[in-house]
């Protein structure tokens, strides 16, 4: 009986050798490679699990951490799903630095990468989903923060209205590396696949991506339906072999199997292929393009809905020229309207001056009067109005067209 209660067994074909000492070896082996992969100081790498609900990935990154030690498996990320209660477990971003999982001083010095556990995703690709991953591969979620509390903002002030909040946070743990976790027994999350690909590979900053499925202990690798599912996942990410593992993580299942508790005794068997993975995972050789780039400058907002619309056909060209007919119109009127108040104002400026000594308009009817009779002052007054208010409307329409 397989660990996992399917039909097939298949965890014999984990390279061993002669016996469990023969496979720590193996083990110590792998560990020294990583250990040179990953040389000594510099920034650790932030690695994001990614996944749907259910599809192992707490239960990876705890495998994860028991390879990395020298002691025995902890569960620091809590694994289950469903749990007698219909939910996933774990609800908040968690992140899990070296400081928490080695167990051993001398492993400090070396650049052991962050592992940042989350809740799963829905499977789908829409623009809120795409906007909620790029808020976490932007180190804009918050340490212990929950994404339901970002869809609930979504649905209330919209996709800009969530962008503006979380652009006010500083980015603490901005993402290296994304390994994207799936079951080998379930149907794979192909629209969240494509949110990810869009999301780490299409914009300005490009994210290194991995996959793993799980769950090898409960499948045939020679199957055909297996192997349908692993081209498609594999096809979906883009994956080379070198960037995917079938693995088997740390199990009540594994535990019947191997006749000991995990809680007790190390698993190499197990850690072998996830060093080895690592190894690739964590290599300086990848690199993130355009690392420095930001949240707020990656690329416009989208639209306030949470989908695009149905129908981005342009308008009819009549429908277009009638709109920029009626806005002409408008300007025209606005610039109009503009100049009677001027003039306006110019009528009550010149009429406050007539009790002042600063009377222009009865200087102009003085100068006028030398060679063309008297006019009135209140000809002049209206003349001088007018010529003001003409040259503000002038004014304003060679504006507007200089500006078109």
């Amino acid at each position: 009986m397989s660990p996992g209660g399917g039909d097939y067994v298949n965890l014999m074909d984990i390279p061993r050798r002669d016996g469990e000492m023969n496979d720590e070896e193996e083990r110590q082996r792998e560990v020294g490679l990583f250990q040179e992969r990953i040389n000594k100081g510099g920034k650790p790498l932030n690695i994001a699990f990614i996944g749907a609900a259910g599809s192992g990935k707490s239960s990876l990154c705890n495998s994860i951490m028991a390879a990395f030690s020298v002691g025995c498996w902890r569960e620091r990320a809590t694994v289950g799903y469903f749990g007698g209660l219909a939910e996933q477990v774990t609800h908040h971003l968690l992140s899990f630095p070296k400081v928490e999982y080695l167990d051993f001083d001398a492993l400090y010095d070396y650049n052991f990468p962050t592992l940042v556990d989350m809740n799963g995703f829905e499977n789908s690709s829409d623009d809120l989903i795409e906007e909620l991953l790029r808020i976490v591969f932007y180190g804009r979620l918050p340490e212990e923060g929950k994404l339901i509390d970002a869809v609930k903002l979504a649905k209330e002030k919209g996709i800009v209205g969530l962008r503006e909040h979380y652009s006010q946070n500083h980015e603490d743990l901005k993402i290296d590396r994304i390994i994207f976790v799936a079951s080998a027994i379930s149907s794979l999350p192909t629209c969240l696949m494509e949110a990810v690909r869009n999301t780490a590979r299409k914009e300005g900053r490009v994210i290194p991506v991995f996959g793993v499925l799980t769950h090898r202990d409960e499948v045939d690798t020679g199957d055909v339906e297996y192997m349908k599912l692993e081209t498609e996942f594999r096809h979906g990410l883009g994956l080379p072999e070198n960037r995917f593992l079938l693995c088997t993580t740390y199990c009540d299942g594994y535990d019947r199997y191997v006749g000991k508790s995990r809680l007790d005794h190390k698993h190499p068997g197990l850690d072998i292929p996830i060093l080895k993975f690592m190894r690739q995972v964590c290599d300086t050789a990848s690199r993130v393009i355009k690392d420095r780039a930001s949240y707020n400058e990656e690329r416009q907002a989208p639209s306030s809905t949470t989908k695009p619309p149905a129908d981005d056909t342009k308008p009819p060209a009549d429908d277009r020229q009638t709109k920029e007919s009626e806005v002409r119109r408008i300007k025209l009127r606005n610039m109009f309207l503009k100049g009677v108040i001027i003039a306006v104002f110019a009528w009550l400026i010149l009429l406050l001056s007539s009790y002042s000594d600063m009377d222009v308009v009865n200087s102009c009817s003085q100068r006028w009067s030398r060679y063309n009779g008297q006019p009135s002052l209140m000809k002049w007054r209206i003349v001088i109005c007018v010529f003001i208010g003409a040259c503000s409307i002038f004014v304003d329409y060679m504006f507007d067209k200089y500006s078109q």
